[in-house]
């Protein structure tokens, strides 16, 4: 099982993430950690109670969560592969801390759909709270992949605009559907057919949305990773998910959460590296 990508991140994928918030990876892990991920997700489907959380999307599809804080397969992957390495060198971060991991799995002719959102759930701040989504099995158009808007997390954090409890109440996404065929909409719709190993690593405020699996025998799998890098901060309000363990409301606002059991770092740049993160360059990309 690789410790370190299979593939170089190179300064066009940096370029790609920054401009687009939203970045498709091929082939980061090797067959060994996408057969046994495939080998555990194959369990959690026949019983999820059993080793996770199952969340407010399972029922047609299984969406169970929190499956690398008990020993297997899932913790290795989120601890031991080269999955904090990938998301640290292409979003720019010095260190990444692990927090959140969730499997979906659609299976044939599940009519779950998953509407246009951004991941606004979590208690934290700033630009780095991304996800990667490790495909487990074929994904394409007919099972159901996922589509995103390319760019739109630079009108998010230019606005400071949020759902719910992080931002003001009020802010709403426009219809994206009616947008599809609108030649001056300013954003574009993005997705990417995905072979097992391959991931799409996006931004928090980047809208995303899949369809149901229209597929009679392919069913489509993938595992969401959920990190911090050094531009995050805890935001302390009721109606935010909580990271289980911590006392959400007892953390200091407007500051980044320290190193623990429940968000251990899982990659640090090489001290012979020169620093990737600061507050300024970080400004920078937000106002250029």
């Amino acid at each position: 099982m690789n410790k370190a990508p299979l593939n170089p991140i190179t300064p066009q994928h940096i370029e790609d993430y920054r401009r687009d918030g939203v970045l498709c990876l091929r082939q980061m892990f090797d067959a060994e950690w996408i057969e046994s991920l495939r080998e555990g997700a194959a369990a959690v489907v026949a019983n999820p109670d059993e080793f996770g959380h199952t969340g407010p999307s399972h029922g047609s599809m299984t969406s169970v969560a929190h499956l690398w804080r008990k020993p297997g397969v899932f913790r290795d992957f989120a601890l031991n592969s080269p999955v904090g390495e990938v998301v640290g060198r292409v979003i720019e971060a010095d260190t990444i801390q692990m927090f959140h991991d969730h499997l979906f799995h659609k299976p044939p002719l599940s009519p779950q759909i998953m509407q246009w959102h951004a991941d606004h759930v979590w208690p934290f701040t700033g630009s780095m709270v991304p996800n990667i989504w490790v495909a487990l099995t074929p994904v394409n158009k007919q099972n159901g992949q996922i589509e995103f808007v390319a760019g739109y997390h630079h009108f998010c954090q230019e606005t400071g605009s949020r759902f719910g409890p992080a931002g003001d109440g009020h802010f709403r996404f426009p219809d994206f559907e009616a947008e599809r065929n609108n030649p001056d909409f300013p954003f574009k719709f993005v997705t990417w057919d995905l072979e097992p190993g391959d991931a799409v690593l996006f931004h928090v405020d980047i809208p995303h949305y899949s369809k149901g699996n229209d597929s009679d025998h392919l069913a489509r799998s993938g595992l969401a990773i959920r990190v911090i890098g050094d531009d995050s901060y805890w935001c302390p309000r009721e109606g935010l998910m909580p990271v289980p363990g911590i006392d959400l409301m007892t953390q200091p606002e407007g500051v980044h959460p320290a190193p623990s059991e429940h968000l251990p770092v899982i990659w640090s740049r090489p001290a012979d590296e020169p620093r990737a993160f600061s507050p300024q360059r970080t400004a920078e990309k937000i106002d250029g």
